[in-house]
């Protein structure tokens, strides 16, 4: 998702963010937020599904001179088509997800990412998680308890955009980059300014599909 370049853009962009604040900023982008392997059991039923119906229907309309062997053999090709488009096709496996789903699952591994990496342990409760997950197509942004109190839940709505629409195009680090500066700006304009005691590093966190 990140070249090695890239990363050292993004590194050097929290690296510039930090310099003036007391909070501190990880990014971090995953491929998808779960495996939903109810994708892949969805695309897999509607195409037998689809199989079915249409050898029924065709049959209706004209009968089918085809042996009944490789009229069997139509349906688990289709299921096994299916599957693989549940599977790999994106815009099919966010449909068959459902918004709903996909959700609840970036919000729940965001907080599970906020709780891994220890962005809720810093000295000054002060760390901010960029959090974006490409398949869902969603960004999510938590905040230490020692940030909230000075910077409102909308402040971050700029840094959301931003990400959401570069993810959307395939710009990543861009988007990374941008969300970063952006969420710096939220924070000095709250007044965390200062200096960062640099507990978290400056490297973005990249996981792939899972």
């Amino acid at each position: 998702m990140l070249t090695p370049e890239e990363r050292e853009r993004v590194r050097a962009a929290v690296a510039r963010a930090e310099s003036g604040l007391s909070a501190e900023i990880v990014p971090c982008v995953y491929d998808q937020s779960s495996p939903y392997p109810e994708a892949l059991w969805a695309g897999a039923g509607a195409a037998v599904s689809l199989a079915c119906a249409t050898i029924f229907l065709a049959d209706m309309i004209r009968p089918l001179w085809v042996a009944l062997s490789t009229l069997i053999l139509w349906v688990p090709a289709a299921g096994l088509a299916g599957a693989a488009v549940g599977r790999w096709c994106r815009p099919v496996k966010r449909f068959l997800i459902g918004r709903r789903r996909m959700e609840e699952s970036v919000a729940r591994r965001a907080k599970e990412v906020f709780f891994d990496v220890g962005v809720s342990r810093t000295s000054a409760r002060g760390g901010v998680l960029v959090f974006a997950s490409l398949l869902e197509r969603r960004v999510v942004v938590l905040a230490d308890e020692g940030v909230p109190s000075k910077a409102k839940p909308e402040a971050w709505d700029a840094a959301v955009a931003v990400m959401t629409r570069a993810a959307a195009d395939g710009r990543v680090a861009d988007g990374l980059v941008a969300a970063v500066e952006d969420v710096a700006k939220a924070l000095k304009a709250a007044g965390l300014t200062g200096k960062s005691g640099g507990q978290l590093g400056d490297d973005p966190l990249v996981r792939g599909s899972r």
